[in-house]
């Protein structure tokens, strides 16, 4: 756990805003002498007063005084804009590497990792907090260096004025200054509970868009309407303890300042009249007061940017810091060569495998069954059997443990994972589509030439050329605009256009002919098991989840899996002959007795 004052901050800045000191030190230069530009002014201000009293036998002294000031209003619009370019510049890169980077991590954690995460809060990770992250790299490093050089530069010049009114106007200010860190505490902890609040709310938002059409055919628009107020209520409470306090705290620089001006003219007036203090150094002394108001006032502004871009960057930070799960990287056995994509199609063999997900109950106990290369496997079972779960460890989406699963002899976990998703085309149940052409959800890079065999295969050519725009055809958000066996072909289609022809060599379907017709499944069937002219050379090992046993009859062998265990195991044409769940179902689904 990171401790200090603003740890995240901290990290950040080592990693983001230090390799590009170069910008930071030539803009903090450029906020050193506009600040000094500015201090100067008030010191010509009084030469020329004090001329101005002494009579026309000064009257070059005051016009070279009215010029010195020109010069430096000039220059200081110059040099201020020069300083917010070398400060906003990196600002603006920074933010690109760390959305990069913050996108990369995402690419690169496992889905045990979204299980414990909202969508909507990742989101506002990703968006709200970046913006925080960049304000703290821009506008409050500017502000920063343009405070320190203010408060050095005016303080020093109103010691060579007078030592006494500095010290003088240091109390109030210095008094408001710790009643502000006091309130700081207070504003970290709610600027932490508000950006959380922030990511609920976008989780509760996506959520309701997301589901709009389960929502107003149900119409459950109120309910829906109403959580959503109950979290905009919670967001809007916070934000008010916010405002009213930052209303209390920060605006006694204000005041902290206004009361040093008077107490100035109180003593500084009787120091003009006692002849210790002249009345230009005095004009130029409130000048350099009311100069150092907007730093402190900008003080005020600027703690809370620090505080939500510590907040912003905790959570930024958890998501770099969550774990990937990769045992290959720890392990020194890690089979580099077995890890690199073949010709031939992979043995699988399964050994004991049990797996439980992270806090939940085991979802596969003492699994042993073999796949020989080339195989295919059927697997079987009633809804929450582990039908899923068997196809996400065997492509390691989630791992096994080590030792469980073997690919040719090698233990699964030791293998390079994206070497291993390299040979492996996993079609989920759930047929993600992208608001996108279905050219490019079938292609995900690919070249177009190439998608034609795969449409072909997938049985989808009818079923474009019926659309307005054939594979050119928009299909909406989640596939909208596509039936549910078109959507579940495109996903097809997608899988075989990956798969090649001999390159990935193990097929995972899960459950893909659920809601195609019975002559759409037949012709599915042998593309998928590689016995047809679109079929793989050599045939790929295949693993395909169906409820369909007109389809599991194909396979060489069948997997029937209860609550997690494997009840039988066999060929198609031995399990009837065996009297249990997969008898009944297959009489069931013949109508036959």
């Amino acid at each position: 756990m990171p401790t200090g004052l603003f740890p995240n901050l901290r990290r950040f800045s080592r990693r983001y805003v230090l390799p590009r000191w170069r910008w930071y030190v030539a803009g903090t230069f450029a906020v050193v002498l506009t600040n000094w530009m500015a201090v100067r002014i008030p010191v010509e201000l009084a030469h020329g007063l004090d001329a101005l009293r002494a009579g026309a036998s000064e009257q070059a002294t005051v016009a070279q005084a009215a010029l010195h000031i020109f010069l430096f209003g000039a220059a200081i619009i110059v040099v201020r804009t020069a300083s917010r370019l070398w400060f906003f510049t990196p600002a603006r890169v920074i933010e690109f590497d760390l959305r990069e980077d913050l996108f990369a991590q995402f690419l690169s954690l496992q889905p045990d990792f979204y299980a414990t995460f909202r969508t909507g809060d990742l989101l506002s990770r990703a968006t709200t907090d970046i913006t925080f992250a960049r304000a703290f790299a821009g506008f409050a490093t500017l502000q920063g260096a343009n405070i320190i050089a203010a408060l050095i530069t005016a303080l020093g010049q109103m010691a060579a004025f007078s030592p006494k009114l500095t010290a003088l106007a240091a109390v109030p200010i210095g008094i408001g200054f710790l009643v502000v860190q006091q309130g700081s505490a207070r504003l970290m902890t709610l600027q932490r509970d508000t950006q959380q609040q922030q990511g609920m709310y976008a989780d509760q938002l996506l959520g309701a868009l997301q589901g709009i059409s389960t929502v107003q055919a149900f119409n459950v628009e109120g309910p829906f309407a109403d959580r959503l107020a109950a979290q905009a209520g919670l967001l809007r409470q916070n934000n008010v303890a916010l405002a009213k306090l930052r209303a209390l705290v920060f605006p006694l620089f204000t005041v902290s300042g206004g009361i040093a001006i008077g107490l100035l003219l109180g003593f500084g007036g009787q120091m003009v009249l006692d002849g210790e203090l002249t009345a230009g150094a005095l004009a130029a002394f409130l000048s350099l007061v009311a100069y150092l108001i907007m730093p402190l006032r900008l003080m005020g502004f600027l703690l809370p940017v620090f505080q939500r871009a510590e907040a912003s960057l905790e959570r930024i930070h958890a998501i770099f810091d969550a774990p990937i799960a990769r045992p290959e990287r720890d392990r020194p056995d890690l089979n580099t060569e077995a890890s690199t994509p073949v010709n031939h199609p992979p043995a699988l063999s399964v050994l004991h495998l049990n797996y439980a997900y992270p806090g939940g109950a085991p979802a596969l106990i003492d699994l042993c069954f073999e796949v020989p290369a080339g195989g295919s496997l059927g697997i079987f079972g009633r809804s929450g059997s582990g039908k899923s779960t068997l196809l996400r460890v065997l492509s390691r989406l989630h791992n096994p443990p080590a030792g469980t699963v073997q690919v040719d002899g090698h233990d699964l976990t030791a293998l390079d994972l994206d070497a291993w998703r390299r040979r492996v085309v996993f079609v989920p149940q759930t047929a993600w589509l992208f608001s996108e052409t279905i050219a490019e959800n079938i292609a995900l890079g690919l070249p177009r030439e190439t998608l034609e065999p795969a449409v072909e295969a997938a049985a989808l050519k009818l079923d474009l050329a019926a659309l307005p725009n054939g594979i050119e055809t928009v299909v909406g958000e989640r596939g909208i605009v596509l039936s549910g066996g078109q959507r579940q072909r495109v996903a097809l289609a997608r899988g075989l256009a990956h798969a090649g022809e001999g390159g990935q060599s193990l097929l995972l379907f899960d459950d893909v002919l659920s809601a195609v017709d019975h002559h759409t499944e037949q012709i599915l069937i042998r593309t998928l098991l590689g016995r047809d002219k679109h079929a793989h050379k050599p045939p790929p090992t295949c693993v395909i989840v169906t409820h369909r046993m007109s389809a599991l009859q194909h396979c060489d062998r069948v997997l029937v899996l209860d609550g997690g265990r494997a009840v039988a195991y066999g060929t198609h044409a031995e399990l009837l002959a065996q009297p249990g769940f997969y008898q009944d179902s297959w009489h069931a689904q013949q109508g036959t007795p």
